[in-house]
């Protein structure tokens, strides 16, 4: 299937998108994967596309309230409170891939068991509670050999965060353009 991620408004990268190739090129059937802030689903297709293109039985999953972080809120679908109706319509050619957790990213952490996770990668918020908050509640959901991601590096509150959960291995953090990454 052909990529059509840069068609949808957001900001996933072709950079960025070389964490998702990685990650399916990694893992292996059977394993989960966790998408933590999909706005409008332009990185969820990529990633979507990437599942199908690989052949590979990987579950994806999808979270987000779909109410717009504090910097979307002028955001037309936001403020018609559209966003979720957006985001299906946009990933419909790729729907069968993706399932949808409509929930806070801390209560939607409550759903998978810990260690069970392959993948994390965290877009939501950007603020440092909120980041730090994201990375206490996946990061026992990564199983070994696992990795925790996460996208705008280039927001202080985000560097902050990171650095703040993982002082003691910040060395072994691995950034690229605009995401980090965390392999366990």
């Amino acid at each position: 299937m052909e990529h059509f991620y840069e068609i949808i408004e957001g900001w996933f990268s072709e950079t960025d998108k070389k964490c998702y190739d990685d990650a399916v090129e990694k893992y292996k059937d059977d394993d989960i994967f966790v998408e933590i802030g999909s706005f409008k689903g332009r990185s969820s297709i990529a990633m979507a596309v990437n599942i199908i293109n690989s052949g590979k039985n990987i579950k994806f999953y999808c979270v987000d309230t779909w109410q717009g972080s504090s910097e979307h809120q002028t955001n037309p679908d936001v403020v018609s409170g559209k966003l979720k109706k957006t985001f299906d319509n946009n990933i419909e050619p790729v729907n069968f891939v993706i399932n949808t957790i409509q929930k806070s990213s801390t209560e939607a952490a409550n759903l998978f068991e810990n260690e069970s996770l392959s993948f994390v990668f965290i877009d939501a918020s950007h603020d440092y509670e909120n980041v730090k908050k994201d990375i206490e509640a996946w990061l026992p959901k990564i199983k070994k050999g696992g990795t925790l991601a996460g996208h705008d590096w280039a927001y202080s509150d985000v560097r902050r965060a990171v650095k703040h959960c993982f002082k003691k291995s910040i060395k072994k953090i691995k950034t690229a353009h605009d995401y980090w990454q965390m392999d366990f």
